[in-house]
């Protein structure tokens, strides 16, 4: 008993800020490549990415090695289909397991563009795997999922 009271003091005097730190860092790509593709800024999204990340997504040719394939069939693939207005909005991670220089997140997300002038809204999970290297952290793969 006196060491799970031990053990629970010890936790307390932990900084919430000392668990939240590794999280924020380690999921911070996330966010670039959001906010990048939110704000049409192709450069800010791209350097959130390892060079070689796998993606795979619900599109022809499915499956990528790297951001820059992704999304050049990305543009083409929105634009031909009449696709504007493409907004990324992140939830938090529903699931997360972080290590020293590795982590892995499950995000719900809503997907809001326009195809033709008419609103659309898509709601899914992407899967990210994030790694730490000498720079920091980067994307390394995702997958994407519609629910």
């Amino acid at each position: 008993m006196l060491r799970s009271i031990t053990f629970a003091l010890v936790l307390c005097a932990i900084p919430a800020g000392a668990a939240l730190g590794a999280d924020d860092a380690a999921l911070a790509p996330i966010h670039q490549f959001a906010d990048g593709i939110n704000a049409g800024d192709a450069r800010q999204a791209a350097d959130a990415y390892v060079p070689s990340a796998p993606i795979v997504d619900e599109f022809a040719a499915y499956r990528w090695s790297s951001y820059a394939d992704w999304n050049r069939d990305f543009a083409a693939f929105f634009k031909s289909g009449g696709g504007s207005d493409f907004h990324m909005a992140l939830s938090a991670p529903s699931f997360k397991k972080i290590d020293p220089a590795n982590a892995y997140a499950v995000v719900p997300t809503t997907l809001t563009y326009k195809i033709k002038g008419k609103p659309v809204t898509e709601k899914g999970l992407f899967t990210f795997a994030t790694q730490k290297d000498a720079t920091g952290w980067h994307i390394a793969s995702w997958a994407w999922s519609t629910l």
